[in-house]
């Protein structure tokens, strides 16, 4: 593989069409995968990851969140409505967003839940803050952001953060999940990958890129409640220069 593929510390711009594309297609694949969460947390080499990192996020995660019927919760980059099968039974609206319109029709299949208020919507992290409140009937007090924003170019980011500020009610709990680069900020750009069976583009930052980021959030009264590293599971060789982190805010 050359080494033009994997960039070092550079800041260059990745292709999102084709990451769009990746995505749909692994949507209109999920028949024949091992489990339907390979679709949207990858590991195809090992399909056991995909439901291990699943049942973390859904019962370590999700009480973190502490929703009920009185909260609204916007998912962003809900792909095939992984967190929308837990969170729509328990909460009082649900709104889930994804660039990938194949996603966004799984999602809607997936998850039919009688006598519950929620909406899938085929739009970007960019386009999703373009909305007002009063497009999504109103703010969120819960917010789910994983596994987005590394498919977002560092000139559109600060203005996805600060984006939703505006669709953000006093008091609101987030989640903010992505994988990240463990010593130096790495982007791939259209490499080949054996375990995917495609080439893929991706900006992997540093936790400290995302700090920093994150700071639009810490200036408008939010505390980190939670900062650190999802369960290893990837051991092998390719996968070591990479990690899931999340954060937990809170205001």
């Amino acid at each position: 593989m050359s080494d033009r593929h994997r960039i070092y510390d550079e800041r260059i711009n990745i292709k999102t069409e084709n990451t769009r594309t990746f995505y749909d297609e692994r949507a209109k694949a999920i028949a024949s995968m091992a489990n339907p969460y390979v679709a949207v947390l990858l590991g195809d080499q090992n399909p056991g990851h995909a439901e291990e990192w699943n049942r973390f996020e859904k019962q370590f995660i999700l009480p973190e969140l502490q929703i009920s019927q009185t909260n609204r919760l916007l998912d962003i980059g809900c792909g095939i409505g992984r967190w929308a099968e837990s969170v729509i039974p328990l909460s009082g609206y649900y709104c889930g967003t994804d660039f990938s319109s194949e996603m966004v029709e799984t999602a809607r299949k997936r998850n039919r839940v009688e006598g519950k208020a929620y909406d899938f919507y085929n739009l970007s992290f960019q386009e999703t803050v373009r909305q007002s409140a009063e497009f999504y009937k109103g703010q969120f007090d819960r917010l789910i952001v994983g596994g987005v924003c590394m498919y977002i170019n560092d000139e559109e980011l600060p203005a996805c953060y600060e984006g939703l500020l505006p669709l953000l009610a006093d008091r609101c709990v987030i989640y903010f999940t992505e994988t990240v680069a463990v010593e130096r900020r790495l982007t791939l750009d259209e490499c080949p990958s054996e375990a995917l069976r495609t080439n893929y583009d991706v900006i992997y930052r540093t936790p400290e890129e995302y700090i920093q980021h994150y700071k639009v959030f810490t200036d408008a009264g939010f505390k980190v409640r939670e900062q650190r590293y999802l369960p290893h599971l990837n051991n092998e060789k390719q996968f070591y220069e990479t990690d899931r982190w999340y954060t937990l805010l809170e205001r």
